[in-house]
């Protein structure tokens, strides 16, 4: 799981989106990983409102309830819809530029940790959206996570998460290589922005399978509440 980032010369993420507020309509962050080919992740998706996410986002925005922290939260977007319903949110953030602009935008409560800081915090719902699970960062660090929830999930509380399930870009000879002797949802990124660029981290895409069977390991059920194209899935962890 990543830690604070402290300087804004290694936070391209948040650099983009605070140029894309400020009128950079063409603002986009490039993505280079150590298995995936690379890809781009544009200012415009990352502003997105309700009525241009996908279904498997509004699915779980309808579903939240209670108090509801929103991990990994950017430029706030899934917060602001849920504040707009009247619904209490938390957002949270490593990014200092994604801090800036949510406070920017108006999300009434934001928080610059860890994820794993939070111990003092109670939820009813932990929301983790745009392949949300991947900052478990690899299979132990999904198994850590796992464990962690307990401390911060009130009674009768729910994580809503997706993923995706990468199989089939190597069944199908994709570009992608898997990497040699590891689970083939594990990768590791880099981010550039304007000659502003992170350090490597790692990030999970999981497979719903192999999910259950860590949410079994450690005690807690999960659910797969609905899929779509690409291998991607909404799941639901409880106890």
């Amino acid at each position: 799981m990543r830690d604070i980032i402290h300087e804004a010369g290694k936070d391209p993420l948040g650099a983009m989106m605070l140029d894309y507020l400020g009128g950079r309509q063409d603002a986009c962050v490039e993505v280079d990983s150590t298995t995936l080919e690379m890809w781009r992740m544009t200012g415009k998706t990352m502003f997105r409102d309700y009525s241009e996410m996908d279904g498997l986002e509004r699915l779980a925005l309808q579903l939240c309830i209670g108090k509801i922290l929103d991990v990994g939260a950017g430029s706030g977007c899934h917060s602001l819809y849920l504040q707009q319903e009247n619904k209490i949110v938390d957002a949270l953030d490593i990014s200092p530029g994604c801090i800036q602009v949510m406070a920017r935008r108006g999300v009434k409560s934001i928080i610059q940790q860890n994820f794993f800081s939070l111990k003092k915090k109670r939820y009813t719902t932990i929301l983790m959206l745009m392949n949300g699970l991947g900052i478990c960062g690899n299979l132990d660090g999904c198994n850590l996570f796992l464990q962690f929830i307990r401390t911060i999930l009130k009674e009768g509380g729910q994580v809503l998460a997706d993923s995706t399930d990468l199989k089939s870009l190597y069944d199908d000879g994709g570009a992608g290589a898997c990497p040699a002797g590891g689970y083939y949802g594990e990768t590791e990124f880099i981010m550039n922005y304007r000659g502003i660029r992170s350090e490597p981290f790692s990030w999970l895409y999981i497979d719903f399978d192999t999910l259950a069977t860590l949410v079994d390991y450690n005690g807690l059920q999960c659910e797969q509440i609905a899929t779509a194209e690409g291998g991607k899935y909404l799941a639901r962890i409880f106890s």
